[in-house]
């Protein structure tokens, strides 16, 4: 027979571990589930939570041009700084935002200030470029929420309940499709390649053929390199 001491402890016990074992038991949200699938194909939570900047380089075909061109970018993921930089031997382009503005830096509009639609519209791609809201998901940014709108699409939800990203994925938790806001059509994604700890598609080809790139140079870095907004912009 049990001491009421031995029942007050078996007691405390069995409750201790109810919570946790119901907590484990219990579904979770699909969209949360799709999410972390993501997540853990792309390189995992840890990896992308310390990313808070990248820098790319791709070789872009575009049906409305006639030859290829390169094209850089470099995004800190902590505020609206972006520079975008694109050229091939027969034109160069380039612009930046940072603290609220925005600047032509290439190009025949050199030293010309950005619109306030263009620095909108340019602040707008920063705030749903795909690696920062990997970066944002992979920290659990209470500002994001996550829908399933079927068993392979993945929506990620702003605080006014619009679509910020979304996600086609594959078996594995690998997007094969991407859009942002209101862009139905999508972005197909190629195989991925690893950049240390992260991963990314290797390739993106418009839904519609009107355009493809083949990433080059994938750097992912936990701060952002001194010099990278401050200093003149490359000439090619």
């Amino acid at each position: 027979m049990k001491t009421p001491i031995a029942l007050v402890l078996l007691t405390l016990a069995l409750g201790a571990g109810s919570p946790a074992f119901a907590q484990d038991s219990k579904p979770k949200d699909p969209g949360v589930a799709l999410a972390e699938k993501l997540i853990g194909a792309m390189g995992g939570r840890d990896a992308w939570s310390r990313v808070t900047f990248v820098h790319v380089e791709a070789l872009h075909d575009d049906l409305d041009l006639p030859e290829r061109f390169v094209n850089r970018i470099w995004n800190d993921f902590c505020e609206p700084r972006v520079r975008f930089w694109a050229g091939n031997d027969q034109f160069t382009s380039g612009r930046k935002i940072a603290a609220g503005v925005g600047m032509r830096e290439a190009g025949p509009q050199s030293g010309t200030p950005l619109t306030a639609e263009q620095y909108e519209s340019d602040r707008l791609w920063w705030e749903g470029n795909v690696y920062r809201t990997l970066h944002r998901m992979a920290k659990r940014d209470a500002g994001l929420t996550y829908r399933a709108a079927t068993p392979s699409r993945l929506e990620v939800l702003k605080p006014d309940g619009s679509i910020l990203n979304w996600f086609v994925l594959n078996q594995k938790g690998e997007p094969m499709l991407y859009g942002s806001g209101r862009d139905t059509s999508g972005t197909a994604f190629g195989p991925l390649a690893a950049s240390g700890s992260v991963r990314y598609p290797k390739w993106g080809a418009r839904a519609d053929g009107s355009w493809r790139y083949e990433i080059r140079r994938f750097v992912a870095a936990d701060t952002v390199p001194p010099g990278t907004f401050e200093a003149p912009p490359p000439a090619r």
